[in-house]
C-alpha cells in the first residue's frame, strides 16, 4: 500500500484497518488528535476522558511537536504516536492506520482547545443509532465571539458553498475539525492531500462512496496556542482540490456551467446580429456571426462531453 503523501496531492493513500477480533467486545471509540506544539493538550485529553467516561475508548495523539506536548498528553492519559509525515492530513492518516482491531467509531478533534470534548457524545449518537456514517460538528451553531476571524468565516462559507453545489450536499460547516465516523467507513476512502484540504477530501470521498453525512451543533472556542492554518495558501489548495475532485467524480458539475457560459456568450453575440437585422435588414457583423456560432457549438460540445463523462464515472463506480 502506498505511503501517505507528504508533499501536496501527488500520491493516493488508502487507510488499511487492522482486522477486527472475532468474538471480541463491542466497538471501541478511538479519539484521534493531531498535535504540534499545543499548550492546552493536557486539558483537551482530560476533558475528552470526562466526556467519554463509562464508555470503551482510547485517545491517540499523533504528534509533530518540538516542545513537551507529547509528554503532557501521555501524562493526561493518551497514547502518543510520533508523526512520520508532515501535515494535518498526514497526521490523521497515520492515526487511522494505528487504530486497534476493535475500533468501531473514530472521533476527530483538534488539540488547541477550540472544540469542547463534551460535544462528542452528541456526535456519536447518530452513528450509534445507525442514522449516519459521518457526523460533523457545526461550529457556527455555537461559536464564541472572536473564535474565528471574518476572513476565515467568509472563506469557510465559500468552500462549503462550493462543495454543496458541486456534490449535492446541504452542509453548513465542511471545514470543521470535530467529527465522528464509523471506522469501517474509512476502508473505501482514498486520500491525496496531506494538508488542510484533507478535511474537504474526506467529505467528498464519503459523498462519492454513498455514505451518509450529517451535522450536529457544536461549540467553538478561542484557540489556545498558535494557529497552524495559512488562510490564503490553504484556502487556494482546498479550492483546487474541490475542483479536481469534481472533475473526476462529477464532471458535469464543472462542464455544465462552463458550457452554459460559452453558450450565453454566443447568444449575446447573436442578439446583436439579430438586432442589427431587425433595424436595417442587413447583417454586417460577420465576426459576431462567426464568433457567436463558435461559442454556441463549443458550449454545447462541452456540455455533451460533461454528460458522457458523467455516464462513464457512474459506470465505473457501479463496477
Amino acid at each position: 500500500m502506498p505511503a501517505a503523501a507528504v508533499s501536496g496531492m501527488q500520491q493516493v493513500s488508502q487507510v488499511t484497518l487492522n482486522p477486527p477480533v472475532p468474538g471480541g467486545p463491542g466497538p471501541k471509540i478511538v479519539v484521534v488528535i493531531p498535535t504540534m506544539n499545543e499548550p492546552a493538550i493536557g486539558d483537551v485529553v482530560r476533558e475528552t476522558r470526562q466526556a467519554l467516561a463509562g464508555r470503551d475508548f482510547e485517545i491517540v495523539i499523533v504528534d509533530k511537536s518540538a516542545d513537551d506536548t507529547p509528554e503532557r498528553a501521555s501524562m493526561a492519559g493518551a497514547r502518543v504516536i510520533a508523526q512520520q509525515g508532515t501535515g494535518y492530513g498526514a497526521a490523521y492518516i497515520e492515526g487511522f492506520r494505528s487504530l486497534p482491531p476493535d475500533a468501531g467509531i473514530v472521533v476527530m478533534i483538534d488539540g488547541d482547545n477550540t472544540y469542547d470534548p463534551h460535544d462528542i457524545p452528541a456526535l456519536l449518537a447518530p452513528v450509534v443509532d445507525g442514522k449516519a456514517d459521518i457526523v460533523l460538528g457545526n461550529r457556527f451553531a455555537r461559536m464564541d465571539r472572536d473564535a474565528m476571524t471574518l476572513r476565515n468565516r467568509l472563506g469557510n462559507r465559500v468552500i462549503t458553498g462550493a462543495i454543496n453545489l458541486l456534490f449535492g450536499l446541504r452542509l453548513k460547516d465542511t471545514q470543521t475539525g470535530l467529527r465522528a465516523l464509523r471506522a469501517r467507513a474509512l476502508r473505501g476512502m482514498e486520500f491525496e492531500s496531506d494538508g488542510m484540504p484533507f478535511a474537504s477530501e474526506m467529505i467528498i470521498s464519503a459523498r462519492n462512496q454513498g455514505l451518509t453525512v450529517v451535522e450536529v451543533p457544536a461549540s467553538y472556542r478561542v484557540r489556545v496556542g498558535q494557529a497552524k492554518m495559512k488562510a490564503y495558501r490553504d484556502g487556494s489548495l482546498i479550492i483546487g482540490l474541490i475542483i479536481l475532485m469534481a472533475q473526476r467524480h462529477n464532471p458535469l458539475a464543472i462542464m455544465l456551467p462552463v458550457g452554459g457560459l460559452l453558450m450565453l456568450g454566443g447568444l449575446a453575440l447573436w442578439a446583436f446580429v439579430f438586432y442589427e437585422w431587425l433595424s436595417t435588414g442587413i447583417i454586417n457583423r460577420l465576426a459576431s456571426v462567426a464568433g457567436g456560432t463558435l461559442l454556441l457549438l463549443t458550449g454545447l460540445q462541452v456540455i455533451i462531453f460533461g454528460v458522457l463523462a458523467g455516464i462513464l464515472v457512474t459506470l465505473h463506480v457501479r463496477r
